[in-house]
């Protein structure tokens, strides 16, 4: 049996991004070391707690701190971004081969 694993970031809004980021990145870095085969990370920036606007870089630098995991973006806010800068980033995710 496989694992996965959704992830949407949320942090408490006292939490500094940077330590919400580094603190996703360590969710990551941890499932990938018990042996999950996948992760998805949501974008979610909507409210206060979720300050997530961008979950290709989080996959971008998840990709490069683990070794075995798939990771990709599970969803994207469409009105906040051009097609063609999500076109670009998804060529990139599914060429690469960790991620899908």
């Amino acid at each position: 049996m496989d694992y996965g694993l959704f992830t949407m970031p949320s942090h408490p809004p006292e939490r500094s991004l940077y330590d919400g980021h580094q603190w996703d990145l360590q969710q990551l870095r941890w499932a990938d070391e018990l042996g999950f085969s996948e992760a998805w990370i949501g974008e979610h920036h909507t409210a206060p707690w979720e300050p997530h606007p961008s979950p290709d870089l989080l996959v971008t630098q998840a990709l490069l701190q683990t070794e075995r995991m798939r990771i990709g973006p599970g969803g994207f806010l469409m009105p906040y971004h051009h097609p063609a800068e999500l076109a670009i980033a998804w060529r990139c995710w599914i060429t690469s081969p960790r991620g899908d």
